[in-house]
């Protein structure tokens, strides 16, 4: 069920949103700012380390996320859903606040509870570049360059993790099968 209210971080209740001259109002809050972050990578393999014959789609299960610093953990419920990368299911998390599934979910601190991006009505960093202006320290630097440049290395950092996710996994998987 849908409420057409939105659920954005309010400034000095849910989280830390402020900004220093307040012309523009409140700033979302990035995502990497947030206190704690839940991925379904990493949940993905901790499940095929405990049972690897479980892990197919259609699977569905909950679990557990303790935090430090918190006396509850948070409770999480996660689905398998067929994929043509992931061989056996990618898994996605149901938002504890809207249901949408999602593959990540936040706290943005330390006392408020895990929900997805959109709910907490968090940003990413990138949306928030200005490639308009060259840094004036790179005079000779033209602004499509930087953009590529800026691209190009995030691609590249993530290519090299999923590829250390992978190994990883299937060393995982040569052990156990």
């Amino acid at each position: 069920m849908k409420s057409g209210r939105r659920r954005y971080i309010r400034p000095g209740q849910d989280a830390p949103v402020w900004i220093d001259s307040g012309r523009w109002g409140p700033k979302r809050v990035k995502v990497t700012q947030c206190w704690a972050t839940l991925t379904a990578e990493s949940v993905y393999t901790g499940l095929l380390r405990e049972n690897p014959a479980r892990m197919r789609a259609g699977v569905k299960g909950s679990l557990e996320w303790a935090l430090p610093g918190r006396s509850k953990p948070i409770s999480a419920d996660w689905e398998l859903r067929a994929n043509a990368v992931w061989r056996r299911g990618r898994l996605f998390f149901r938002c504890p606040r809207c249901t949408r599934l999602a593959t990540r979910l936040y706290v943005p601190c330390e006392n408020s509870g895990a929900a997805c991006r959109r709910c907490w009505g968090l940003t990413y960093a990138s949306r928030r570049e200005n490639y308009k202006s060259a840094p004036s320290f790179l005079p000779w630097y033209s602004l499509g360059d930087m953009a590529h440049w800026l691209t190009w290395s995030a691609r590249e950092r993530r290519a090299a993790a999923s590829a250390e996710r992978y190994a990883e996994r299937r060393e995982i998987l040569r052990g156990r099968t």
